[in-house]
């Protein structure tokens, strides 16, 4: 699975201009939505963060705008833990595997706990999400480039340690939604479910190319396609929006199908219509934060073009 090929030159980093790939067209059918409570929720949510010692620059990430485009029926305090929760998990992510587990998540362990006494089957999934999370991100942070995994390793790794099926969980909370069983193990359901997680995370892989290629970077989708298709970067990118695209276009035929089977209840159904407002909330929030372009998110949501640091 390793391949040491790449350790055996010296890297020389130069920046080159490509185009990333128009990962907004393939999300068009997922109709974009926002909750009422994003300005106070998101206000309250990065006072909060400051108060507990978390330091990064929340006004321009905007985890308030992101919670409020997945979550955009929920009431006030279900959007805060919402709101709360993704913070978290974009902190966790920033420090690059540098906090102890749970350390970060703790902070929210009251909140859960409540909702984990109303509805425990619930925060039993939650709870194995959040496992799978931190034994993938482990994973993960154990590669570098000389040792990049095949398409298919990377894919279920990326699912878990992308932290987004614990965002799908709160979808249940923040909609007041109780699945039955039945519903939660269906394997159309979970195919729904993957095909979600994989159109939202390879889209920030594309996205966040933007930041720059070099040794310190995380593996993603690109790195991987790189090596597994022989191609260069600019290649493996334009392949990563056809990915995306196939993943958006796979997502809308299962969701007929699974329209038609029996486990189809009106709680199960709002939860569907929940995995769309991720998909075109989180998508959407990738130009509307400063985490990936900076200040040049409408710049390159109308033309696509960026500046990268690569290595040759």
């Amino acid at each position: 699975m390793c391949d040491s090929s790449l350790s055996q030159t010296r890297p020389c980093s130069r920046t080159v201009s490509v185009q990333l790939p128009d990962i907004l067209s393939s999300c068009t059918p997922f109709e974009l939505r926002v909750n009422r409570h994003c300005r106070s929720v998101s206000r309250a949510s990065e006072a909060w963060l400051c108060d507990v010692g978390l330091k990064l620059e929340w006004k321009g990430i905007k985890v308030g705008l992101w919670a409020s485009l997945c979550y955009p029926g929920a009431d006030l305090s279900q959007l805060r833990l919402g709101a709360d929760f993704l913070s978290l998990l974009v902190y966790e992510h920033e420090q690059d595997g540098c906090t102890n587990e749970n350390e970060v998540f703790d902070l929210i362990s009251d909140r859960l706990s409540r909702v984990a006494y109303k509805n425990p089957a619930w925060y039993m999934r939650f709870h194995r999400s959040m496992r799978m999370y931190h034994d993938a991100r482990r994973r993960l942070h154990s590669l570098d480039s000389t040792c990049i995994p095949d398409l298919e390793t990377y894919v279920d790794l990326r699912r878990n340690a992308s932290g987004l099926k614990m965002v799908f969980h709160l979808i249940e909370y923040a909609g007041g939604l109780d699945l039955p069983e039945r519903a939660c193990s269906h394997p159309v359901l979970k195919q729904l479910t993957d095909q979600a997680c994989d159109l939202i995370a390879w889209s920030e892989d594309a996205i966040s190319c933007a930041k720059g290629m070099t040794p310190s970077s995380r593996i993603n989708i690109v790195t991987v396609l790189m090596k597994d298709r022989n191609c260069s970067f600019g290649s493996a990118l334009a392949y990563v929006g056809t990915l995306v695209k196939q993943s958006a276009d796979g997502f809308l035929a299962t969701e007929r199908e699974f329209a038609a089977c029996a486990v189809m209840d009106d709680d199960t159904r709002r939860y569907v219509r929940g995995l769309r407002d991720c998909i075109a909330g989180s998508v959407n929030w990738l130009y509307e934060t400063e985490r990936y372009l900076g200040t040049k998110g409408n710049e390159v949501r109308a033309f696509g073009w960026v500046f990268v640091p690569v290595l040759d």
